[in-house]
């Protein structure tokens, strides 16, 4: 990507003022202390780090609270960006992170119980980022295959075991 397209490099300014603003008044709103930080992130991401002592409130309910200011973050920084457009992600306390391992964690049991047991296990219904997470963590997995099922919000993974072949 040319450095003259809108979208490459860093975020512009007025971007970077409506991201730290956004967060600076969720912060306020629930009368929590907090440190924020707009980073480069992988590839064209850009990545809102959020610290804080009390992260229950910003993470919510499986994700549900972060989920949405992140949405709020990316269309304010859009707005305020003149054309720029990147991903924009919203982490607290590096729960996106911890959340990865956990449900790679989660998929490595699945594939083991499905095997063990030699039958289907269906997962909690997931968004698709979670989902795609799960799908990506067994993959390379010989032994089991993935799909969804379901409609959502109730769509979930399920692991399927694979009948050895002779």
């Amino acid at each position: 990507m040319s450095t003259d397209e809108p979208n490459a490099g860093p975020p512009p300014p007025a971007a970077v003022d409506a991201m730290q603003g956004v967060i600076d008044a969720t912060l306020d709103a629930l009368d929590l202390d907090g440190e924020v930080a707009v980073l480069e992130g992988e590839e064209d991401e850009v990545v809102v780090r959020v610290s804080t002592e009390h992260a229950e409130p910003l993470i919510g309910r499986g994700g549900a609270t972060i989920d949405a200011l992140q949405y709020v973050v990316s269309q304010s920084a859009q707005r305020a960006g003149d054309g720029w457009r990147r991903r924009i992600v919203v982490d607290v306390n590096d729960y996106r992170q911890k959340r990865i391992e956990a449900l790679e964690a989660l998929a490595k049991r699945a594939a083991e119980e499905a095997v063990s047991y030699e039958e289907e296990i269906e997962l909690d219904a997931m968004n698709p980022a979670e989902r795609r997470i799960i799908h990506m963590a067994l993959r390379d997995n010989d032994a089991v295959e993935t799909r969804s099922e379901g409609e959502e919000p109730r769509r979930c993974v399920v692991v399927v075991p694979v009948a050895e072949q002779a």
